[in-house]
């Protein structure tokens, strides 16, 4: 895995948030992650800070089931979001974690956007739209990033992010293209949207 990109110096796990009332105190800027389960948010997570394992991987969907705050630099905090979609877990458990997100994303003044990960090998469909309109509804800016470039063509790439296209809100922003796995494109996404915002 390619080292921490320049600008992320030190990170730190801090907590796993299973309810609202344990959110840590608003005292500096957030970015939350959120995406498809099993869309390799954790990996690109990983990938950012340059740390194989700092946030957890696995190849069960649904594995994220709280929120996960990491501090970046001692100035602000990353917020690994549980996965949505397809998940191994009883319907019960997922509205817990619905309840969850949506209460973090309501509620949190210092939430400066959320980078919303899709795989750029799939079709997006009416969960992640549903995720980008949510996000804009709520006056929450969301960061469009395809992941898992490394699995297609150039040619393909292209084609799919046109089809995309087709579908996104206009000015939306983004597309970032990146690849957790060989760090292509980790390094300008964290320059034009991560360290803006976190500074």
């Amino acid at each position: 895995m390619p080292g921490a990109v320049p600008g992320i110096k030190k990170v730190e796990f801090i907590k796993s948030v299973f309810s609202i009332k344990d959110l840590p105190d608003e005292t500096m800027p957030e970015i939350a992650f959120a995406g498809r389960s099993n869309v390799g948010k954790s990996s690109l997570l990983n990938a950012i800070i340059g740390r194989k394992k700092l946030v957890k991987v696995s190849s069960r969907p649904g594995f994220t089931q709280a929120l996960n705050f990491f501090l970046i630099n001692n100035a602000a905090f990353f917020v690994d979001l549980p996965g949505y979609g397809y998940a191994k877990a009883p319907k019960n458990v997922i509205r817990k974690w619905q309840v969850l997100v949506e209460g973090y994303l309501q509620k949190r003044r210092s939430l400066r956007g959320v980078v919303c990960i899709f795989d750029i090998r799939r079709n997006l469909d009416d969960l992640d739209l549903n995720l980008v309109e949510y996000l804009q509804f709520m006056k929450i800016t969301p960061w469009v990033v395809f992941n898992k470039a490394d699995k297609l063509s150039a040619n393909k790439i292209r084609a799919s992010l046109d089809r995309a296209s087709l579908l996104l809100p206009v000015n939306i922003p983004g597309p970032w293209v990146v690849s957790a796995k060989t760090g292509k494109g980790v390094e300008e996404l964290v320059k034009s949207v991560i360290l803006p915002n976190i500074q």
